[in-house]
């Protein structure tokens, strides 16, 4: 494992956290998660550093990086990928427990959905009432009783909410758990969804004011993955139909930015190879920018 900070020139690095014993608040902090976590390919690596940059470019914040990436060529089952990415998970949920302690607004860039098992829950730790919108063409909510696939990022949302118990914290509560535009789902999770709290808004005319409604006067944090996006849109390993439009996200964001967007993470991108310009990345950043801080 390894823990380092990339620094872009065009991105000059964050005030430092603690300054003469004090704990300062900081505008916003970038980690990039780049562990091979579930044996997913190097360009999911890429696309992270891409996203990472885009956003460090766009938040005036250098990037720290956790992780080596480097990919065991073959998709592990989750206990295997659980047990040969613990250290990285471990380091990814320190840091965001300090990002969340240090920064007014906390991003993340991870190449799967496996790596919200160590988010989420320092989200939860830190913002306990935060609802936690969930953007992806999967709900994660699996448990190992419950997977079919034996697929780690399966059960992210799952491990984080308590579901199962992955070893790094699972105290988000379901009734802060906001579904959009998920649309792939398994008999188990549904009915989970039908007999739980969880808000499972559907794409719609109407979408944008069931959101509205729903996360009034709360906190946000948002997960935000690429498989979400109507295919051809951008490249990414599921390609699911009847996804959201580029207008419809950025709809999306519009109005979570009307409350106090606490963070960010992307997930799930892979990076082109056509791609010269890392577009992708920065079409994402792009999409999503009403959620950034400004000034």
């Amino acid at each position: 494992m390894s823990s380092v900070v990339e620094q872009d020139p065009a991105c000059p690095p964050s005030r430092a956290p603690h300054e003469a014993g004090r704990t300062r608040a900081v505008r916003a902090m970038v980690t990039a998660f780049v562990d091979g976590v579930s044996g997913h390919s190097d360009r999911a690596r890429r696309a992270t550093l891409d996203l990472a940059t885009a956003l460090g470019r766009r938040l005036e914040s250098s990037a720290g990086v956790i992780g080596e990436g480097a990919s065991p060529g073959r998709s592990l089952g989750w206990r295997d990928a659980l047990a040969r990415s613990g250290p990285e998970l471990a380091a990814l949920t320190e840091s965001a427990a300090r990002s969340l302690r240090s920064a007014a607004f906390s991003a993340f860039c991870l190449t799967r959905n496996a790596a919200a098992l160590a988010t989420l829950p320092a989200v939860a730790r830190a913002h306990p009432d935060a609802a936690v919108v969930w953007m992806g063409a999967h709900p994660c909510l699996h448990t190992p009783a419950t997977t079919r696939t034996g697929d780690l990022s399966g059960m992210a949302l799952g491990g984080a909410t308590g579901l199962w118990e992955s070893g790094h914290g699972g105290g988000l509560a379901l009734s802060n758990v906001v579904l959009i535009g998920t649309r792939d789902l398994d008999r188990a999770e549904q009915r989970l969804i039908a007999n739980s709290p969880i808000r499972n808004i559907p794409a719609g005319p109407r979408m944008q004011e069931e959101l509205a409604a729903t996360i009034a006067g709360r906190e946000v944090f948002v997960h935000f993955s690429a498989d979400v996006l109507q295919p051809g849109i951008v490249l990414t390993d599921y390609q699911i139909a009847n996804g959201l439009t580029i207008d419809s996200v950025a709809a999306t964001a519009r109005t979570l930015a009307r409350e106090r967007v606490i963070g960010l993470e992307l997930t799930e991108l892979e990076h082109d190879p056509a791609d010269r310009f890392n577009t992708s990345a920065q079409l994402v950043v792009e999409m999503l920018a009403p959620l950034l801080p400004r000034g």
